[in-house]
């Protein structure tokens, strides 16, 4: 019998999108399809109470209504507080990326509204089902229904040939990352016999290490590193986030990377962690932390367009939180699922920023946010708040997450790792204060005021509150976090 309550935040994201399309045939003036980002959000807001109206969260697996883990599809996918936490930190980004998309579209209009929200709830289910898969297939079509639909939204602005630009070379090289995780699991699947993670590693332990075992992790890595934007496969990174649709940029950034590290989780602590395996896949992905934290930061110093700055940026937060991802145990993955929530608050804020500037002057330089103090303070504090968090300085909840993440890393021995981190991210300290400088100190030829509506303010205040109280008091969402990574183990 088929448990339809494993996947109910699936179901209200599909079903939401599909009565967005239908009610879209019987809309004839423009402004009533803005009803339907409420429609959207409902369907959001929907999909989050169906997992928490199943049983209490923070209790661990011990529910008074329902049980947790629940598994459905003779365990294909499971609903247990990680696959909880995730999908939790996928809606509410999912959500912000919504009200980013209002501002961006009023600037920007497009005639297919009903097409974008629909094929972000569908890109949002994808991510979501992806976090609570068990076996390959179906991480591998949850996964693609992500990012095939990411290649949609990149690509939607038709008129704008940045946005073809992104959209083209998000495809081309998101298809050849797909193939190669693909040939990774077939090759897998050739070795043990099987497609359940579970499975995987019963067979894998019985077995030594072999070049087709190594030849397959290699391929899943690659595969995997160009979603979470790892290098040396960040090619695509930089020039995408700047030529998509700011909401979308801000969507990729938190959604993408945080169904990437759910794969990653999911594949490698529950399906690859066999001895003859394990010392193989985490020296390679000592490397590449080591070359993503590198390249992201020396490379975002001497850019000029802040979503193009964000871009690196996000190389070298995969770089940072893959730290973490490597020592593993529920105290590295408590770090990283800490640090995954507490970046998606302070990067949401940075990107309404940007679709708040670029919508009054229509353009993303970093010279557009000049006098941002007198223009609009609060754009001005959430830019200071947010870039000093993802920049890891106290007592912003980005100092809480990156200490966190370090320590693990320490204490399973990679020192040498967490150090590279520590100098690195005092190296982002430039151009992070580059940008805070020019909106708090510098003037602007252009003094008129940024426009900033009440819901917008809201947001705003959301994600500055967010990033500082967690820098204060990290205990409730760590609490959250070590829940939910205690299910893995």
């Amino acid at each position: 019998m088929i448990n339809y309550s494993v996947f109910l935040p699936e179901i209200c994201l599909t079903v939401t999108a599909g009565l967005i399309l239908i009610w879209d045939l019987f809309l004839k003036k423009e402004r009533d399809r803005m009803f339907l980002s409420w429609v959207a959000a409902l369907g959001l807001l929907a999909a989050l109470l169906s997992m928490h109206c199943q049983g209490n969260f923070f209790c661990a697996g011990s529910c008074p209504m329902g049980s947790m883990p629940m598994e459905t599809f003779n365990g294909f996918l499971k609903l247990d507080s990680l696959a909880v936490y995730f999908k939790t930190v996928v809606i509410l980004a999912t959500l912000l990326t919504l009200l980013i998309t209002h501002r961006h579209f009023k600037a920007q209009p497009t005639p297919y509204p009903a097409e974008f929200l629909a094929i972000l709830l569908f890109s949002a289910a994808g991510a979501s089902a992806l976090s609570s898969a068990q076996e390959v297939v179906t991480l591998y079509i949850a996964l693609e229904t992500l990012t095939i639909s990411s290649y949609l939204l990149a690509s939607f602005m038709k008129k704008d040939k940045k946005s073809n630009e992104a959209g083209m070379k998000y495809l081309l090289i998101g298809a050849f990352s797909s193939a190669l995780l693909l040939f990774g699991f077939s090759y897998l699947y050739g070795l043990c016999g099987t497609t359940t993670l579970t499975g995987m590693a019963k067979a894998l332990s019985s077995q030594p290490v072999s070049p087709l075992g190594v030849l397959a992790v290699i391929l899943v890595i690659a595969g995997l590193s160009f979603k979470i934007s790892l290098a040396p496969f960040h090619m695509w990174t930089p020039d995408v986030y700047e030529g998509a649709p700011t909401p979308i940029t801000a969507f990729l950034s938190t959604v993408s990377k945080t169904a990437g590290f759910a794969a990653f989780i999911r594949i490698f602590w529950v399906g690859l962690a066999v001895p003859s395996l394990q010392p193989v896949w985490i020296s390679l992905f000592a490397v590449l932390a080591a070359a993503s934290i590198v390249l992201g930061n020396l490379e975002a110093l001497p850019q000029t367009n802040l979503k193009r700055l964000m871009a690196y940026s996000s190389i070298a937060q995969a770089g940072y939180i893959s730290t973490a991802f490597l020592a593993g145990g529920q105290l590295g993955l408590t770090a990283v699922l800490f640090y995954l929530f507490v970046y998606t608050f302070a990067n949401m804020g940075v990107f309404l920023s940007i679709a708040l500037v670029s919508a009054k002057t229509g353009s993303e330089e970093i010279s557009e946010f000049g006098g941002m103090w007198k223009r609009s303070p609060i754009i001005g504090v959430m830019l200071l708040v947010g870039l000093l968090s993802l920049a890891g300085v106290p007592p912003f909840a980005g100092f809480s997450g990156k200490w966190y993440l370090f320590a693990a890393a320490i204490h399973q021995g990679y020192t040498w790792l967490a150090m590279t981190g520590m100098v690195f991210s005092v190296v982002s300290l430039y151009y992070y204060l580059m940008v805070a400088k020019q909106a708090l100190v510098s003037d602007s030829a252009d003094s008129s005021p940024i426009p900033v509506n009440f819901l917008e303010k809201s947001v705003l205040l959301l994600c500055i509150a967010v990033t500082v109280v967690l820098g204060f008091w990290p205990a409730p969402v760590m609490k959250m976090a070590e829940t939910a990574a205690s299910s893995l183990f």
